[in-house]
């Protein structure tokens, strides 16, 4: 496989990073090396999988409505209020 420059997602390597604090019994102040184990674990499930490709984003096209009559612009009505 070719060496593709992969961008991971904050919240899956934020996702990781808190599963390995879990299974370390909480420690305080490993923030920054939970993060980067984190970050290289999904690095390196991403690189030693034979996935294909992500395709393109497909662009979403809003479909045109017909229109039989124009809309009619004129906005008049009587509201009656009356006191009961």
């Amino acid at each position: 496989m070719a060496d593709i420059d992969v961008v991971l997602p904050e919240d899956a390597i934020k996702l990781r990073s808190y599963f390995i604090w879990q299974r370390e019994g909480c420690p305080a102040g490993k923030e920054l090396s939970h993060w980067l184990r984190a970050k290289a674990e999904l690095d390196a499930e991403l690189r030693g999988a034979d996935y294909p490709p992500p395709p393109a984003p497909a662009a979403f096209v809003m479909p045109r409505i017909k229109i039989s009559a124009a809309p009619n612009k004129r906005i008049s009505a009587k509201i009656n209020c009356e006191a009961a």
